[in-house]
């Protein structure tokens, strides 16, 4: 359910009150994220309902240590309360588009059949810089052989396909 993930991170976002808190924070989400899920033993202390909220917290405060942001830290905490931990990812990446949102920037995914040069790259990043009208354009790419040449470039859930497989194929 996005409804859940969405709701979370509105309210994440509109409690941060400067674009700098936001970042800080969608930072944080971020690496906790990747703690969550790229760590077993952290996921199951943390989603097993035999262990005690506290005792829960107390673990992500000490992973957290030296990073104390209260804002975050009620937050997880938050989430650790209501069940909804297991939602984080969820929720980190609803709060990322909100915060590129807010700051005007733009995520894109450059897919291409051979690695380009970052001329080719900023090339195309002026471009939706532009088509979309935003102050900033952040991307990554792949690199896809399937694809012949040319380049696909997916913005959300849009994509732009200028690879010669689709030219192709179109021509049939």
């Amino acid at each position: 359910m996005a409804v859940i993930g969405k709701r979370y991170a509105k309210a994440l976002i509109d409690a941060a009150q400067t674009s700098e808190k936001r970042n800080l924070l969608n930072e944080y989400l971020s690496e906790f994220t990747g703690i969550f899920f790229g760590n077993e033993e952290f996921r199951k202390i943390i989603l097993d309902p035999r262990i005690d909220s506290n005792m829960k917290f107390g673990v992500v405060q000490e992973l957290f240590q030296g990073k104390e942001d209260k804002l975050f830290l009620s937050f997880i905490r938050l989430l650790i309360d209501k069940k909804r931990i297991d939602r984080v990812e969820e929720i980190f990446h609803e709060y990322e588009s909100m915060n590129r949102e807010k700051n005007n920037e733009l995520f894109i995914k450059i897919v291409s059949a051979v690695p380009l040069n970052d001329g080719e790259i900023n090339g195309i990043t002026d471009k939706y810089k532009r088509i979309y009208n935003v102050g900033s354009v952040k991307c990554a790419t792949e690199v896809d052989s399937a694809l012949l040449g040319g380049v696909k470039v997916i913005v959300g859930n849009k994509v732009y396909d200028g690879s010669v497989r689709t030219k192709l194929e179109n021509m049939l």
